[in-house]
């Protein structure tokens, strides 16, 4: 049978935010940021592990973290890359998967996931090999050159990435063997590492609550939407 994991990135240092620590350890209504994300994934059911990737110099902290909120279900706290590729090769080197297990590569700094679009995003994956999460553009796009404007496309097939993004084993790894082989290392994200190894990848629709914390704005809006969750008792 296969089986279901989770790889939590949380490797990066946070440097856009300003903040004195990595953003996934900041306080987000009484718990880490990165705990939010842990607590989600394990809502879903059928989750068989999760492997944390973060700061080799946070391992102790990610140890108490992953004890204190990981519901028993942390199987490898890795060490992150030099890159966000290298970060999820490590998560996926961490374990032996099966060829056609599903591995949910998410990053904790969107600790608003809901549990329903994780199971979405697994479905997707389990039907067609790799899916994503997405949502629509709504703003408009400009594509630019050496400071001027070169074109507006249209926003109707445009869209923001979200996480998760969900493969079988065997296709995400190939896909990492086959970059890493051409000497690429600089992908922002797996969708575009599958992509290039030919796999077409499903969108899933995503939510503008699953927002990412990458500025000092951002984690103020994070903190505001977290305790009216907590105040609802919601999460």
């Amino acid at each position: 049978m296969n089986s279901l994991y989770a790889i939590i990135l949380a490797g990066g240092r946070g440097s856009r935010l300003g903040a004195e620590e990595p953003k996934q350890f900041l306080d987000l209504a009484g718990r880490p940021v990165i705990a939010w994300s842990m607590e989600a994934f394990a809502a879903v059911s059928g989750i068989a592990g999760m492997v944390l990737v973060g700061p080799e110099d946070e391992r102790a902290r990610m140890e108490t973290i992953a004890a204190r909120y990981g519901h028993g279900l942390v199987r490898a706290i890795v060490a992150g890359g030099e890159t966000r590729q290298g970060s999820s090769w490590n998560g996926l080197s961490a374990l032996p998967f099966d060829d056609d297990d599903i591995v949910i590569i998410h990053d904790a700094a969107r600790p608003f996931i809901e549990p329903a679009t994780i199971l979405e995003c697994v479905g997707e994956a389990g039907a067609h090999g790799a899916a994503a999460v997405y949502v629509h553009a709504t703003d408009t796009v400009a594509e630019g050159a050496d400071g001027f404007v070169r074109a507006i496309p249209s926003r109707e097939g445009l869209y923001y990435a979200q996480t998760p993004q969900c493969f079988r084993y065997r296709i995400i790894r190939g896909a990492h063997l086959r970059a890493r082989a051409a000497g690429n290392d600089s992908a922002t994200d797996d969708v575009r590492l599958a992509l290039d190894a030919g796999h077409g990848v499903k969108i899933v629709g995503g939510d503008a609550r699953n927002m990412k914390i990458t500025t000092a704005f951002d984690l103020e809006a994070a903190r505001f939407f977290a305790e009216g969750i907590k105040r609802d008792g919601t999460k």
